[in-house]
């Protein structure tokens, strides 16, 4: 698509009525209506929006379509990879034909009927393995759906007694290993269970169905989670970026009714993409619900016109691959692994995918992108470069491919009965036109999973006299660190690698630099592949395609080979002329940039903290050579993929971040990749501030936020934390509301956040009517020394405020370091001590809460540990401005029933680890001194740790 710079949000409905009705009075009061109507903008105004089928004098979207079809019959035929050809062996799906096709040159596959199975036991002659799936025994609880319908209850039993009675009887007997694999369902049936709990092993995508399967069975062992599949050979980005198109689709376009928050999400979508005059299409699900005598599919009216029949597999396929960004809504949304398999199919197209929320995406996928509202996302396709664009693709199909290939699912299947079927990591050596060091051999370090050579050694003959920052960037592969030899060493180690990796001194290769190569030979089947040196916009049109290669076309340096002949090997010269006679896949120009003057550092080099006065002196000189206004403190630790698609993304959107300093400060973040962003980010935006702590995180984002609030020089201040986003423009409205006011010292906005569902925390609203008393005309509140009582100490966040920065800095508040929750305590004392405030009704910030394996959602005996740096000052502090007892009294006991005794719960299972957490959690209320409880929750949980410790309760 074409980035839209120039955009502007979407008309609210009111807004746009009442427009209209003034343009129709000066038409009717023009001496030349139909003059006016033209120049006057009347017919724009009135007519449809820029990207309706109407607007392009059709009726619905079908003309899209018909309009890619000669893109689509130019596509080039899809390709397995060469690194996963199919497995030597027979597999039979049994009355799947989905699954079936999904497993097409996985290994040689057939489809078998129950029926035929049942009949003629000899059809099992010869296969090595049966699949069963829900499907098989007639469930159709699958997500999305698999167009079979659903079996009645007569017909699955009857179906279950012949697989039960019959088939799985005949494998027995014939020793041919029998699999149940649930590939997207949810919620399991009771026909399910039964066959699978007759299965040597169950496979199935969502822990939620794993673990009813463990359950039906009795025991875990035998059942195991796997991702969703992705087969290259429908699912492929060959030749994805050989044409050009705006439209963005919907497959399977349906809204269920449940849960209520889908329809919201449609709409936001679609509206968004109209605002920017982008056309749709919503793919109908299966011909259902046929428009106009149906509803639309659950769509808005105004959306209708976007419908079309679905094309069909192969067509959406093809489809998928000339569309730069595809629509999918999740019709789950609380679960961290079952979503959506389309966002997988879109990723591995080479799609950017748009998607409803749903918190395993969230989680794992922060490249996908969630609507937040219309405006959110008409502002993120407008402000959209080629650039990220590119990035945002590229980083989907590596995720397809690394982590949901067909084959190693199936292998996976495989090995767990016992099929020698294995499809090992590919061992990838690095070499190095240097030559080696004419001293004894020697071996640094521990290679990971991918690396070459006896033993797996870290490094190579030698290497140690070799370029040490190349030596750190490929020791910190995100596919496992790269061993590094020479080209006079490398003809004794043939045949100890897979893939042949030339790399120069003269570039730099980033984390995922190796897993990008690893990628490509999954989805393709030429022995070379090769980057691309170049922006996105010089080296689009020669990306994910084949091509012959010449010396000039292929910088050896950024190449890899799959298992090259020894003669190519020989030299670089050799390897040159070898690559003019092969066939050469170009993938794309990311992850490797030539070096420069100033080198972009590596985690190796950032054991120590920085100058802290150094950096605060290069900030002030960044903020006032580029008159910059708000900083936006950004603490980082090991989230660098949330930090680059989530936080950062939203700030490019606002309308005002080129008058934003954007802080990142990592926390000494040990992930190779966080630190990767950190600096690339640093080094793209000239009003980006990088300040790198070293030696491993602090344990919280206080540190990282106290660092930040140091290096500040702009007049006004405000935090984001990486894996959540600015929104609706917030900050640039606090920001225009704040500068208006100097008396001010901060305004605070809303926050949304989502979980099990959206939802809006009026913080506003909140502040505005509890001290309602206080604010005068301007909407200006004197802030009552009785506020947090007024309140009852409830907090608000501190990301949906805009602060006077020499004011905050003035009050001498450090967050306490290591602990969680100290965004609430700090914005409690913020409160505390200002002198006036403004709110605003709008959102500024999205938080999202389900975030897997985050610190506030990780429940183990521990977890209260990491709150006795906050409540051992919060309560020191109450005490020194003498609100101590009213805390106890407002606040202590809901929030405690409330917050720590549900997560306390999540304990119980084991007695021991309750206690440990129990008895922390008791410390931590003693900060505060004695209190009686009165609550029946808290009375109880005060008997109950009595009788753990033995004694009267207390």
């Amino acid at each position: 698509m074409t980035p839209r710079p120039d955009h502007i949000g979407p008309h609210p409905r009111q807004v746009r009525l009442e427009a209209g009705a003034a343009a129709i009075t000066r038409l009717l009061m023009a001496p030349d209506p139909a003059r006016a109507l033209r120049q006057m903008g009347t017919l724009e105004l009135l007519g449809p929006e820029p990207g309706s089928p109407f607007a392009r004098g059709a009726r619905d979207a079908s003309d899209l379509l018909e309009r890619l079809e000669p893109a689509m019959r130019a596509l080039p035929a899809t390709e397995s990879g060469i690194s996963r050809p199919a497995l030597p062996l027979r597999v039979a799906v049994v009355d799947d034909e989905a699954t079936r096709w999904v497993l097409h040159g996985a290994a040689r596959v057939r489809g078998l009927s129950g029926a035929e199975l049942s009949s003629d036991p000899a059809l099992l002659e010869g296969i090595d393995l049966l699949v069963l799936t829900p499907v098989s025994v007639g469930a159709r609880f699958s997500f999305p759906a698999e167009g079979v319908s659903e079996a009645t209850e007569d017909e699955q039993a009857a179906r279950v007694q012949r697989l039960l009675g019959e088939v799985l009887p005949h494998c027995a007997r014939r020793g041919t290993p029998v699999v149940f694999w649930d590939r997207t369902t949810r919620s399991t049936t009771a026909a399910g269970r039964e066959i699978a709990d007759a299965c040597e092993q169950v496979f199935a995508v969502s822990q939620e169905a794993v673990r009813r399967y463990a359950d039906s069975r009795g025991e875990a062992s035998t059942v195991t989670r796997v991702p969703m599949v992705v087969n290259p050979l429908q699912n492929s980005p060959l030749g994805s970026r050989n044409t050009h198109s705006e439209v963005i689709a919907m497959a399977g376009a349906q809204v269920p009714q449940s849960p209520r928050d889908l329809r919201l999400m449609a709409e936001w979508i679609l509206d968004g993409i109209s605002a920017q005059g982008l056309p749709a299409a919503l793919l109908r699900q299966d011909g259902r619900d046929t428009f106009p005598a149906g509803v639309g599919a659950g769509f808005a009216a105004r959306h209708w016109p976007l419908l079309v029949e679905n094309p069909g597999a192969e067509t959406l396929a093809a489809l998928d691959r000339v569309t730069d960004i595809g629509i999918v809504l999740n019709e789950v949304i609380s679960s961290q692994t079952l979503y959506d398999r389309r966002i997988i199919e879109l990723q591995a197209a080479g799609s950017l995918v748009i998607s409803g929320y749903n918190q395993g995406v969230n989680s794992y996928l922060p490249h996908v992108q969630i609507p937040q509202s219309a405006e959110d996302v008409s502002a993120a396709l407008g402000s959209l470069s080629v650039a990220e664009l590119r990035r945002v693709q590229g980083d989907g199909i590596r995720t397809a491919f690394i982590n949901h290939h067909v084959c190693d699912v199936l292998e996976t299947m495989c090995a767990a009965v016992g099929l020698p079927a294995a499809q090992p990591t590919e061992r990838v050596l690095a070499v190095l036109d240097q030559p080696a060091p004419a001293r004894g051999a020697e071996h640094l370090g521990t290679a990971g999973p991918g690396a070459a050579g006896p033993g797996r050694a870290g490094h190579s003959t030698g290497d140690q006299e070799l370029d040490p920052v190349l030596r750190g960037e490929l020791a910190s592969q995100t596919h496992g660190a790269v061993p590094l030899t020479t080209w006079d060493q490398l003809p004794a180690r043939h045949g100890s690698y897979d893939i042949l990796l030339p790399v120069s001194t003269s570039r730099h290769y980033s984390p995922t630099y190796v897993a990008d190569m690893v990628a490509a030979f999954r989805y393709q089947g030429a022995g070379v592949v090769s980057k691309l040196d170049g922006s996105a916009e010089q080296t689009g049109h020669a990306a994910q395609r084949h091509a012959s290669a010449t010396d000039a076309a292929l910088p050896t340096d950024l190449t890899a080979w799959w298992r090259p002949a020894a003669e190519a090997t020989a030299s670089p010269a050799a390897l040159r002329r070898h690559a003019a006679e092969e066939r050469v896949f170009f993938i794309d120009h990311l992850g490797h940039h030539a070096r420069g003057d100033r080198a972009r550092r590596d985690r190796p080099a950032l054991l120590v903290d920085e100058d802290l006065q150094a950096t605060s002196r290069r900030a002030a000189e960044t903020a006032r050579r580029l008159d910059l206004a708000l900083t936006v403190i950004v603490p980082v630790y090991n989230n660098g993929d949330h930090l680059r698609h989530k936080a950062f993304a939203s700030l490019r959107r606002s309308s005002i971040f080129e008058k934003m300093h954007v802080l990142l400060v990592n926390d000494g973040s040990t992930d190779p990749v966080t630190v990767d962003t950190v600096e690339e980010l640093a080094h793209k935006y000239p009003n980006v501030t990088a300040y790198h702590h070293g030696g491993g995180g602090s344990g919280s984002a206080s540190r990282p936020r106290n660092t930040g609030l140091e290096l500040t020089h702009t007049p006004f201040v405000t935090y984001l934390d990486p894996d959540n986003e600015a929104i609706q423009d917030g900050f640039a409205q606090l920001l225009e509301d704040i500068s208006e006011h100097q008396d001010v010292d901060f305004v605070l906005g809303d926050m949304t956040h989502w979980a099990s569902r959206f939802g809006r925390l009026r913080y506003s609203e909140l502040l505005r009517e509890t001290l309602a008393e206080h604010q005068d005309p301007s909407g200006t509140i004197t802030v009552p020394r009785d506020a947090l009582e007024k309140l009852h100490f409830r907090p608000m966040g501190i990301q949906t405020v805009v602060a006077r920065t020499k004011w905050l800095k003035a009050c001498g508040l450090q967050q306490p370091v290591g602990a969680v929750g100290q965004d609430s305590y700090f914005f409690q004392q913020m409160l505390h001590y200002a002198r006036r405030v403004r709110v605003q009704d709008i959102g500024v910030h999205t938080y999202y809460s389900a975030v897997s394996d985050s610190t506030v959602n990780t429940i183990n005996p521990g977890y209260f540990e990491k709150y006795r740096p906050l409540d051992l000052a919060r309560s020191q502090w109450l005490r020194e401005v003498g609100k101590l007892e009213a805390y106890r009294e407002l606040r202590l006991e809901p929030f405690f029933v409330s917050w720590m005794l549900p997560k306390l719960r999540r304990l119980e299972a084991e007695p021991a680890d309750w206690r440990f957490a129990a008895e922390t959690l008791a410390d931590l209320l003693g900060y505060y001194g004695d209190h009686q409880w009165t609550t029946p929750e808290a009375v109880e949980f005060w008997e109950h740790l009595a009788q753990a410790r033995g004694r009267s309760p207390r």
